[in-house]
């Protein structure tokens, strides 16, 4: 069974790379944004048991609950969950995430996605499956592959290139996400194909209206890496006789692709600075860009936070 975390960004971009020259890395990746001691000091929330969820099929499945708030309160468990490609969920998955009781699943992949890795969630009748159809252009990144020069440090900044415009690209996703859990259709569960980058910034923004500091939403953000434990480019090349994306980024130094699949609390805190030199304030593009007015927020705290 695939196991690979990687963002559908990358499946597309190398279809548009696949015949360039070979390239040459030269400097390294820069160090990822330093977590403070106040997280260290708290690590038993973090990586709490029921962080990930033990699923058979289940591919960076994970529960939001026990962050703390700045109010003092905590998200609730076992009613937000993020995660990445929902194929893979095998027949005790969808028993074990039905006992869950889970009413609402958010799909933010493209429709391409969807149709050639059908979710799971649909065979659950008690579940309202959202999805929209859209495709993504790989653009930037795609690009990226075609540079002679290319090192860590440039794959690097195009993926914060990429996050630079992931908050306006997807905000249709991101609106309809809140109006659910303003309508309090929990438990509810979102995902792209990773679950990094779409579902990761969906996270960030969902955590953000509830009060969770930005020092802890970036802290979730790195626990792809941190909780999961995958070695992407040894899957990578596991998987390359399978899938022609696969084996292009299989042929790139292993240092050139790492960069593009971690989960760098920097990508994110890039996309925070997008929409804060938009809006002004991540706040704002939540109730200006998705529509999610104070009283919806209050109503979402209430029903998502506990003592």
């Amino acid at each position: 069974m695939r196991s690979l975390f990687l963002l559908s960004t990358a499946l597309l971009l190398v279809s548009c790379a696949v015949n360039t020259g070979a390239t040459t890395p030269s400097s390294n990746v820069a160090a990822a944004p330093v977590i403070s001691d106040d997280i260290a000091r708290d690590t038993a929330t973090y990586i709490d048991p029921r962080r990930v969820l033990d699923l058979e099929g289940g591919v960076n499945f994970r529960d939001l609950g026990g962050y703390k708030t700045s109010d003092g309160r905590h998200v609730r468990w076992r009613t937000l969950f993020r995660s990445g490609d929902p194929s893979k969920l095998t027949p005790n998955d969808l028993a074990t995430l039905d006992k869950l009781g889970v009413e609402t699943v958010c799909d933010f992949r493209t429709s391409e996605e969807r149709n050639e890795s059908p979710s799971r969630w649909i065979e659950l009748s008690s579940v309202n499956y959202w999805t929209r159809d859209y495709a993504m252009n790989p653009g930037q990144i795609a690009a990226m592959f075609r540079d002679p020069q290319l090192t860590p440090a440039k794959v690097r900044e195009s993926m914060a290139g990429f996050y630079k415009i992931l908050p306006f690209d997807h905000a249709a996703s991101y609106k309809a996400m809140f109006g659910f859990l303003a309508r309090n259709e929990v438990p509810l569960a979102f995902n792209c194909t990773a679950g990094k980058d779409r579902a990761g910034l969906g996270a960030a923004l969902l955590l953000t209206a509830l009060g969770v500091p930005r020092e802890t939403i970036l802290y979730d953000y790195s626990l792809t890496e941190r909780v999961t434990k995958q070695d992407f480019v040894k899957e990578l090349d596991e998987e390359k006789t399978s899938n022609s994306a696969y084996a292009f980024l299989a042929k790139l130094p292993p240092e050139l692709v790492r960069p593009l699949l971690a989960s760098d609390p920097y990508y994110l805190e890039t996309a925070f600075a997008a929409i804060e030199k938009r809006h002004g304030t991540v706040d704002q593009f939540i109730e200006q860009e998705l529509d999610v007015t104070p009283a919806m927020r209050e109503k979402m705290k209430a029903n998502l936070l506990v003592k």
